[in-house]
């Protein structure tokens, strides 16, 4: 069975070119995850997600940026919510070597799923939140 594909809906959107392109670009490598787990092709799968770690970090840093210079009284919250999620991601992609059935890595991108629902559906919506009723000042 394919694993789920996810995809970027306007409503995600922050307003804010260099993180809505940032979280494009994460809905697509976890697609492109997704695509070598169902052709059982584990050797890019790791690739991906090494790169997939990478983008987030650069990511996590240019958002949390944004969100001191707008004055985000939940930065800091924001900053740890970032640590934690990376924190699950390495453990995850940990899990993902050890793994070779391709219902155990469906599992695995399960939880990367959820890592990116984490991120952009429930930290960031905070964030759009209070930008959109104070205003972007970055």
């Amino acid at each position: 069975m394919a694993l789920k594909r996810l995809s970027f809906l306007s409503s995600f959107a922050l307003g804010i070119a260099e993180i809505d392109d940032d979280h494009r670009r994460l809905i697509d490598l976890s697609n492109d995850i997704a695509d070598a787990i169902d052709g059982g092709d584990f050797a890019s799968c790791d690739s991906l997600f090494a790169t997939f770690m990478a983008e987030c970090r650069a990511h996590f840093v240019r958002e949390e940026l944004h969100l001191k210079a707008s004055g985000y009284p939940e930065a800091a919250a924001h900053a740890f919510e970032h640590q934690e999620l990376l924190r699950r991601a390495v453990e995850t992609r940990e899990y993902c070597r050890q793994q070779v059935l391709h219902a155990q890595a469906g599992d695995c991108y399960a939880k990367l799923v959820d890592f990116l629902v984490a991120d952009i559906l429930k930290a960031d919506i905070r964030f759009k939140s209070y930008i959109d009723v104070v205003g972007y000042r970055g």
